[in-house]
């Protein structure tokens, strides 16, 4: 187990590192002057000099990434072009809302995925398991973002049972706060969950073709207990690398939904700062936003182990 955590901790490492350096080549090495793009290409020529020298980018390229990379270590990301504050103090008070939201809607992704894929799973090829394939293609088929337009239609607008948008924040309670994310956490949650649903049937499928499965059934344990002890576990892997991926789609998800909903988390942020061209804000939020995905990912390849001690044998 220890060797398996090193070479994952080592992956996690220099999968971190690539990402960076590719975001840094991006923004700040491919062609053209981020601070021209900043203030614009009517700015005059001394505030483009200034703001230049500011940024440090008539340093060389390698001492600039590295300056960046010691400043995020330190907790420091600069100062934002367009509000004037620290980035770092902008990324607290917006993950506040981004983060509940994604793990949220992936929370509820995998509980639908899961009872659903095994319910359309144990009745293959019947009404059950033609049901549960035709709305999860509708779910595939519907984006996040009308899907979203239409919650706020229905319950906002012609039910009346909450409000279209805007979230009250953290300190007004746990209540009204969770109340505004409710049909967020839906728009985000429908289209996971119908990815998730057919990953989770197929799955469970493979299993059941099993022989030990057969000798279960045959011993007398019922269909439900056969699932939940001898099925569910072993369908658990594959299934577990599609939740590790899907998670990168939960916080791109989170980034248009915050827009539709006008939810202040680090989706309006982003949009807003891209608006704004204010790229300090840019680099370190899409930085922030892969640590976060990477991070995930990285619990997932731990979780392997523990659901399938095999894994880590192989490894």
């Amino acid at each position: 187990m220890a060797t398996y955590l090193i070479r994952r901790l080592i992956s996690f490492c220099l999968t971190l590192v690539g990402a960076s350096v590719l975001i840094f080549v991006m923004l700040e090495i491919l062609p053209g002057d981020p601070a021209l793009t900043m203030l614009g290409v009517d700015a005059p020529e001394s505030a483009v000099a200034a703001l230049r020298a500011d940024l440090g980018l008539d340093r060389p390229a390698p001492e600039r990434y590295l300056d960046w990379i010691a400043g995020l270590a330190r907790g420091e990301m600069g100062l934002s072009f367009t509000y004037q504050v620290p980035v770092a103090e902008l990324f607290a008070e917006r993950l506040e809302l981004t983060v509940p939201l994604a793990f949220a809607a992936m929370a509820l992704a995998s509980l639908l995925a899961i009872g659903a894929g095994l319910y359309a799973a144990s009745r293959h090829n019947r009404a059950g398991d033609w049901g549960v394939m035709t709305a999860s293609q509708l779910g595939l088929a519907i984006p996040n973002f009308w899907l979203g337009i239409l919650l706020i239609v229905l319950f906002a607008l012609v039910l009346g049972w909450t409000k279209a948008g805007g979230f009250p924040g953290w300190e007004a309670g746990i209540g009204p706060a969770l109340g505004a994310l409710v049909l967020p956490v839906v728009a985000l949650a429908i289209t996971l969950a119908s990815i998730l649903t057919r990953v989770v049937r197929s799955a469970t499928l493979e299993v059941l073709r099993e022989d030990f499965v057969r000798t279960a059934r045959a011993k007398g344990l019922g269909r439900g207990r056969t699932l939940r002890r001898h099925v569910l576990r072993n369908a658990m892997i594959p299934v577990v690398t599609v939740m590790g991926l899907l998670f990168a789609d939960a916080m791109a998800g989170t980034i248009v939904i915050e827009n539709v909903f006008s939810l202040p988390g680090m989706g309006k942020l982003i949009f807003g700062a891209i608006s704004n061209r204010d790229l300090i804000v840019v680099k370190n939020a899409v930085l922030l936003l892969a640590a976060l995905v990477i991070v995930v990912n990285f619990a997932v390849d731990l979780l392997y182990a523990l659901i399938d001690p095999r894994v880590r044998i192989r490894d």
